[in-house]
């Protein structure tokens, strides 16, 4: 090579170093090369307008506006909310099916080559709807309602729970305090309804609350003080306007000359509670007696005889998840208490979840506990009101639960439970987590729930009628699941059953459900039967709503 060759070389290298450095040695253009292959071709597209009609019960002729499928019959399914549909007819720019049985409200889809298209939303009438008088845009809570009743002036219910904010009335002057009172529309009652709770009300989470005849409340839950008052253990009682209940007691004064008022003290007129949160509460009207069930350790109360304003003297009763009080707060030493030990007895191995009391006055327990005082119990027991003990006459020959009970539902009319939770037997029976008892203990085999996956199930509570409402995160239920295991109905998250587990027709047809349910009231609405059900929910029927709806329930 010559040196001027090796030269021309050397600058052509430079050239090229100086070309990727800084661009080009020259004003070249570079063309951009697109190394993303083109998206696939839509085949089918949804197309404004329509359905039509845009609501229809099972078996309605529907036409949709979407183009896209003629000349592809046959290589396509069309959907009602994942339920396939006829199809009675294709053209250029629409669809005519027939809506299938079993189908809810949803969006309607294509599946073509593998594929979904989504469309419009199609409602589905059935028996079962949010009723008109509710307003899903007002009627709305900012946290969890964990309870409603209706209260004695058969006007309004009592809403209670974890909440801050009820259809947007909370004011500084007029605080909503995990507390309202509502009309039986369910909206917020005027301010003058209200209850007089002062600048703070109930400082935590409210799990049980009872109107006495008299008009008293007795709340529960897991709070340490209402309004300006202090040393309150989780339980305390109100005037029927929603004041605080004190007494004058008298206290040690350590200096009465230079302190003379010091020896009295206004305190809650219940003094007495626990140690920890309570899960439920059950009032006797005819003794005044309070029974507690939760996961505390002790009962506390305070003994002003040895007090100051400064320094209250405290008395503890060991006590472990069920306590009886007396209409004073006073303990009940007949009630679950050990003399010989001078403490309760053993109570469960794990915790106590739910409990319901039944007709008689005994009290089921329901949790994660395998004995209970040293017996073994697998997830349930029942509770001899006489004395606090575990009552032996309860699921006799039985196993109970192979898994931990979450929820019991006891209903006075029907009497009978449903039992909802993370078992797939009772009793040695197949059950899917949700299983109807009667109060002894054993199984209703008129009732068999089927299967629902998808999600799991959280809730299940009978009705007045017969009738069986379900709630969860599940998508599809299947009554039959042992001989069709393929034939699953969509259901999104609810669903209405018949007293014998399969779906009743024309009541589940309803849209997204998301969220829990914790407690419901069953209503008449013009006198068609209804539901108000109140939890820590965002959607029912698709719809956005805020812990609380109303619904009907046609005949």
């Amino acid at each position: 090579m010559t040196r001027r060759s090796r030269h021309i070389t050397f600058g052509a290298i430079s050239c090229f170093l100086v070309a990727v450095l800084l661009g080009s040695c020259t004003k070249q253009k570079v063309e951009p090369v697109d190394i993303y292959p083109d998206p696939p071709a839509v085949l089918v597209k949804f197309l404004e307008g329509g359905p039509y009609p845009a609501i229809g019960s099972e078996g309605s002729v529907v036409k949709f506006n979407v183009s896209g499928l003629k000349g592809k019959e046959g290589q396509f399914k069309f959907f009602v909310h994942l339920t396939e549909a006829e199809i009675l007819s294709v053209e250029e720019n629409a669809i005519t099916v027939k809506v299938p049985l079993g189908a809810s409200t949803g969006a309607a889809n294509v599946l073509i080559n593998g594929q979904y298209y989504f469309g419009p939303t199609f409602t589905i009438k059935g028996k079962l709807s949010i009723d008109a008088s509710f307003n899903t845009d007002a009627y709305v809570s900012n946290g969890e309602i964990n309870g409603i009743f209706l209260r004695s002036d058969n006007t309004s219910y009592f809403l209670y729970g974890r909440f801050s904010n009820y259809q947007n009335s909370a004011t500084a002057a007029n605080p909503i305090t995990n507390m309202a009172i509502v009309d039986l529309n369910c909206a917020y009652k005027a301010v003058a309804d209200q209850m007089k709770v002062g600048k703070t009300g109930v400082s935590g989470s409210l799990t049980s609350v009872i109107q006495q005849s008299s008009g008293q409340y007795l709340l529960a839950g897991a709070f340490g003080s209402y309004d300006t008052t202090n040393g309150i253990n989780n339980i305390t009682r109100l005037t029927s306007a929603g004041v605080l209940e004190t007494q004058v007691v008298d206290i040690i004064n350590p200096d009465p000359v230079n302190f003379p008022n010091d020896g009295k003290a206004t305190v809650p007129s219940l003094n007495g509670g626990t140690t920890g949160g309570i899960t439920k509460m059950f009032f006797n009207s005819t003794t005044g007696d309070i029974t507690l069930v939760g996961n505390f350790l002790s009962h506390v109360s305070t003994f002003y005889e040895r007090s100051t304003k400064t320094g209250p003297f405290v008395d503890l009763v060991k006590v472990r998840q069920l306590i009886r009080m007396k209409s004073t707060g006073a303990f009940d030493s007949s009630f679950n208490f050990n003399y010989a030990t001078k403490e309760g007895y053993e109570g469960g191995n794990g915790f106590i979840y739910d409990a319901v009391q039944l007709n008689d006055g005994k009290i089921i327990v329901v949790g994660n506990f395998t004995t209970y005082n040293g017996i073994t119990t697998n997830y349930i027991t029942r509770i001899n009101p006489a004395n606090g003990l575990v009552d032996a006459t309860f699921n006799q020959g039985g196993v109970g639960a192979d898994g931990p009970i979450n929820k019991v539902r006891y209903n006075a009319t029907t009497n009978k439970l449903l039992l909802v939770g993370d078992f797939k037997k009772y009793n040695g029976q197949d059950a899917n987590g949700v299983v109807m008892i009667n109060p002894d203990g054993s199984i209703d085999a008129t009732f068999r729930f089927g299967k629902a996956t998808g999600g799991i199930t959280s809730f299940a509570a009978q009705l007045n009628n017969g009738k069986i409402l379900v709630a969860g995160s599940f998508s599809h239920y299947n009554y039959n699941y042992i001989t069709t295991p393929d034939k699953s109905v969509v259901r999104p998250g609810f669903m209405v059953l018949e007293s014998n587990g399969a779906l009743a027709p024309g009541y589940n047809n309803t849209g997204l459900f998301r969220g829990t349910i914790n407690d419901l009231v069953q209503i008449v609405i013009n006198g068609t039967p209804g539901v108000i059900l109140v939890g820590d929910f965002d959607r029912f029927d698709g719809k956005t709503v805020a812990d609380i709806v109303k619904i009907r329930m046609e005949n």
